[in-house]
């Protein structure tokens, strides 16, 4: 390699920033070049890594990266270690996926390695069998020849008679399981350690008990290192038989893969659990989810999620934020530790508790109350008081043989309707509950291929006073969908709002209503849905939908929602005002007589407003009535079908 400048430290990309490819490439092949040689040009190590680099786009070809660094013969003592540094801040995805990725790498280049050792344990073997057989022949020979592997060898090697008993091994195992510095550098002998000695009475054991079963092996075994402590190994087992096919020796070459190991299960291990609680993950859970739902008996699965997470994190600062997790991490682990469970964390700020229950596991409600009661505790986070609630879903099931992923849909579907009642609250799982959400959820799914192939269309509906002729026409969404019936323009806009589809429907309807009010010549009122009601880009959705039918703005009549102004207020105050300033006629739709809403219909001076349905009970419509002198007193247009309205949607 042409590049003999040292680098102590490859730098990393700035924080928060992504490097670029060619970038990371670069430092890639500096950091190689420094810590190994190989006889590869700087050009075409780079054109090599840069052809690599794609692999770790999934998981299933990082390997094929470390495969790579060990046949280009850069397997030196830091090769692999800063591989690994560069890319860690190099690979896009989350942390899951960069640490499936980095361990791809870390296997492919271990098993790569082992396979150059067993390769190279191999020619030491074939060497060894042929010097001892060329010993009956030529002894002074073959024996320096031997001596010479023998004690040079980086690789332990020990040798054994027929029966198993040890006769000698050489400097690099007495250094491996010995570490003596008096005889690490001498092979045992008259000079050196008893061979028996070397190993531990365990290991001993364990390499005649695999001679017992085979005359040639290659495995991995666990000995006992130095100070007593456990070193992985990759062994290769042989046998020399002398001219009667009878055992004369035994032969083990031993190496030392501690180390590849370690790093190995280390990586395992972070891909199957959370980086910031050290709980399972996701990838883990569910494995053992299945395992224990495999099993007879009762379980109990809590899916839970921890509000408010997300104001410490922008009130208090992210560490904060993680602090809090790790919080509540361990105190869920203290709240089931009497019992058979697995605590894991499977999202941002959401937890699973899984429960083999037992005749001691508590009632659900009194489990619930347990969680609530740890949680209600506060912690000190960067000089702030802080205690958290959360919502909670629970299914409790005797089922044997149930589906995991069935079984976490049950529990979290649980908690989405516990949260619909506000925060901190907890629910049990109900059968008929969730199949009706199902059957919802599933209709609300099939929406965007609804909008998509047409399915959804616009009905025009007159809207007129009591007695006279229409004074404009209300459009109204209506989906026919083929298992559910006739789908309600109010239902199109509340599952666009849930589904996220609320932009493009409602850009859509838009559109359609104003080249329809265009042809003919006649105003349009358009009901938008909460969330396009409160949406800042509001009024350049509705002048390009002016621009394109050339509709004059006084025919658009737009009817917010008001179930927009909680949480929304002030956007659609601006959006009122900017459409005013547009010339488009401004209603609000499910208007329910509340404060917040007259006073939004005095202060804008509306064109109209569309009451919510007249309630049943006579207190209650009476006072709507109440209202709407005072509604039309500021100039507004009823629109209802209640006696004294100025105007109603006729079907």
């Amino acid at each position: 390699m042409s590049d003999n400048a040292a680098h102590d430290d490859v730098p990393g990309p700035p924080p928060g920033t992504a490097p670029a490819r060619a970038d990371v490439v670069a430092r890639w092949a500096r950091a190689l070049v420094d810590s190994a040689y190989a006889p590869l040009s700087r050009k075409q190590l780079q054109a090599h890594l840069n052809r690599l680099f794609d692999n770790l786009a999934t998981a299933e070809r990082a390997d094929e990266v470390g495969e790579w660094l060990v046949d280009a013969r850069f397997t030196g003592q830091d090769s692999l270690r800063r591989t690994i540094e560069v890319l860690a801040d190099a690979l896009d995805g989350d942390d899951q996926q960069r640490a499936t990725a980095l361990a791809g790498v870390a296997a492919g280049y271990a098993n790569a390695l082992r396979r150059q050792v067993f390769a190279e344990q191999e020619e030491v073997r074939t060497s060894l069998l042929a010097a001892l057989e060329q010993a009956q022949h030529d002894l002074h020979d073959s024996e320096a020849r031997f001596r010479q592997v023998f004690a040079s060898s980086a690789v332990g090697i020990a040798i054994f008679a027929g029966d198993g008993t040890a006769i000698e091994v050489n400097p690099a195992l007495v250094r491996m399981l010995r570490h003596d510095p008096d005889t690490a550098d001498q092979a045992t002998g008259a000079s050196g350690p008893d061979a028996e000695d070397v190993f531990a009475p365990a290991d001993l054991a364990a390499l005649r008990s695999a001679w017992a079963a085979t005359d040639e092996a290659k495995f991995e075994q666990q000995f006992t290192g130095p100070h007593g402590d456990p070193m992985w190994t990759n062994v290769a087992l042989s046998t020399v038989r002398d001219t009667d096919d009878r055992p004369k020796y035994r032969v083990a070459v031993i190496e030392d893969v501690t180390e590849q190991r370690v790093l190995r299960d280390y990586l395992r291990h972070q891909a199957l659990h959370d980086v910031l609680t050290g709980l399972p993950n996701r990838q883990s859970f569910l494995p053992r989810l299945e395992e224990v739902l495999g099993k007879p008996g009762s379980i109990t699965l809590c899916y839970l999620d921890v509000d408010s997470v997300a104001i410490v994190n922008d009130g208090i600062g992210y560490e904060a934020g993680d602090e809090l997790l790790k919080v509540v991490a361990g105190r869920l682990t203290t709240v089931v530790a009497d019992e058979k469970a697995t605590v894991a964390r499977i999202g941002g700020d959401e937890f699973v508790v899984l429960i083999e229950d037992s005749p001691d596991t508590p009632s659900i409600s009194a489990l619930a109350a347990a969680i609530d009661e740890a949680l209600a505790e506060p912690v000190q986070l960067s000089g702030h008081g802080v205690a958290v609630s959360a919502g909670m879903g629970f299914v409790r099931t005797s089922a044997r043989g149930v589906d995991a992923m069935a079984l976490l849909r049950q529990a979290h579907s649980t908690l989405r309707r516990a949260e619909s009642g506000g925060k901190g609250q907890w629910g049990i799982y109900d059968a008929g509950e969730d199949a009706r959400d199902r059957k919802r959820l599933s209709l609300i799914a099939t929406m965007p291929g609804a909008l998509e192939f047409g399915e959804i269309a616009i009905d025009y509906r007159p809207i007129a006073p009591p007695s006279g002729d229409p004074i404009a026409h209300a459009a109204r969404l209506r989906w026919d969908e083929a298992e559910f019936g006739v789908v309600g323009h109010e239902e199109c806009l509340e599952f666009a709002d849930e589904l996220g589809l609320s932009g493009q429907l409602g850009t859509w309807l838009l559109e359609e209503a104003c080249a329809f009010a265009a042809v003919e010549e006649a105003p349009v009122v358009v009901r938008l849905s909460a969330d396009q009601s409160r949406d800042p880009d509001l009024a350049a959705v509705v002048r390009t939908a002016l621009d394109r039918s050339s509709l004059a703005p006084q025919r658009l009549w737009l009817s917010l929602d008001c179930r927009a102004l909680p949480g929304g207020l002030d956007v659609v105050e601006d959006n009122l005002t900017t459409l005013a300033d547009m010339g488009v006629r401004r209603l609000l739709h499910g208007f329910s007589c509340g404060l917040p809403e007259l006073a939004l219909v005095e202060r804008h001076v509306l064109h109209g407003v569309e009451l919510c349905a007249p309630p049943d009970e006579p207190l209650a419509r009476r006072a709507v009535e109440l209202v709407v002198p005072l509604v039309r007193a500021t100039g507004a247009l009823v629109i209802s079908d209640l006696p004294g309205a100025d105007a109603a949607v006729r079907r």
